[in-house]
Parts: structure tokens; C-alpha cells; sequence
């Protein structure tokens, strides 16, 4: 009942806080950070640094598709970068609504987008936000880009840290969640 409380609280000062810019590919505005700070003291969940957010399955962060390929991986699809970029997706049999971004060949982050897939702390798409929260431990919350206040980044990272984690949600619900570089990782709009 206390987090659903919480939660009630946030969305309430999401509408509050300091909009974020469409053009900012690093969110920064930390929505009611002491609310979130007692829903992470009331969770259970191991630190940001207890979990890995370089990996996801057979896929490594820092890996290169020859190497996943030579391992047992099978490509499904990629992409080609655009003119003038190295950026691109790599798409992998038997691991659907998981697409993996390059950066040339090297493997820099990780977009989940099915239910089905597991990720760091129990996060899964369509769980509510306060269960994201509070498994997610020292999550941060965000304004998203384009669909806040309603909508929000549960974000975990550690200053420096050379990997992150951020959850889209709509405000109720988890949408899509990413892991990998904590540069890439950041980008709103994928290689854009």
C-alpha cells in the first residue's frame, strides 16, 4: 500500500518537474529524486553494480556478430548504417524482439522489446512501473523525451560507469528497456 502511495505521489510531481528538451539525448531532469530514493530504500533489489548491463544472453557488449556468429548465434537481419554513419541493428534468430546496435561491427548496446525476455532484477515489459521501481532498486526517474511527463526513463547507472539500463514506461506500464554503453544507451533515437 506504501509503494502504491508512492507511486501516486510521483506521477503526481512528474507533471511538476522541469520538462525535458525533444533535442536532449541525455535525460537529466531527475523527477522527485527523494520519492524514488525511498522506494530504493524499501527495495530489495542488489545495487546498479551487482547486475550486469553488458550482456543479454549469448550477446556481449564489445562483441562483433563474426564472433557471436563463430559462438552459435544466428543473424536473422541487419541493417546497413546510413551514409556517413557506422551505426546499425543486428537482429538474431531465436531471440525475438531483441535487436542488437553496432557501432561498425562491435556490439555497443541492446534494445528488448517482448515480454518474453527477462532483464536485470526481474525488469520486464508490461510490469507495471512501481514493480520496475522497486526491483530496479536505485533507479532513477525521468521525464521521457517525447511523452513526459506522462511517460518516464527508470534509469540505472553509476556516475563513470561504463554500462547502463534505461526503461521507457508510459507512466504505468514498462514499454522497452535498453542496456549496454551508457553513450549509446542514452541516444533517443537509436542511431539517429
Amino acid at each position: 500500500m506504501k509503494r502504491a502511495a508512492l507511486l501516486m505521489a510521483l506521477v503526481t510531481l512528474a507533471g511538476c518537474g522541469e520538462t525535458s528538451s525533444v533535442n536532449q539525448a541525455t535525460p537529466t531532469n531527475n523527477v522527485s529524486a527523494p520519492l524514488v530514493n525511498e522506494v530504493a530504500a524499501n527495495a530489495s533489489a542488489p545495487a546498479a553494480n551487482d547486475v550486469p548491463l553488458d550482456r543479454f544472453g549469448p550477446i556481449r557488449i564489445g562483441a562483433t556478430v563474426a564472433e557471436l556468429t563463430s559462438e552459435g548465434l544466428k543473424v536473422a537481419s541487419r541493417d546497413e548504417p546510413m551514409p556517413g554513419s557506422t551505426c546499425s541493428y543486428a537482429r538474431f534468430k531465436d531471440l525475438p524482439d531483441v535487436a542488437a546496435m553496432l557501432d561498425g561491427e562491435k556490439i555497443v548496446r541492446i534494445d528488448i522489446s517482448g515480454k518474453q525476455h527477462e532483464g536485470p532484477h526481474g525488469l520486464r515489459i508490461g510490469q507495471s512501473e512501481a514493480d520496475a521501481l522497486s526491483r530496479l532498486g536505485t533507479a532513477k526517474v525521468d521525464l521521457h523525451p517525447y511523452t513526459g511527463p506522462e511517460g518516464h526513463y527508470l534509469i540505472l547507472h553509476k556516475d563513470d560507469a561504463p554500462y547502463g539500463l534505461i526503461a521507457e514506461t508510459d507512466g504505468k506500464t514498462v514499454l522497452r528497456w535498453r542496456i549496454g554503453q551508457w553513450e549509446q544507451v542514452q541516444w533517443v533515437e537509436s542511431c539517429f
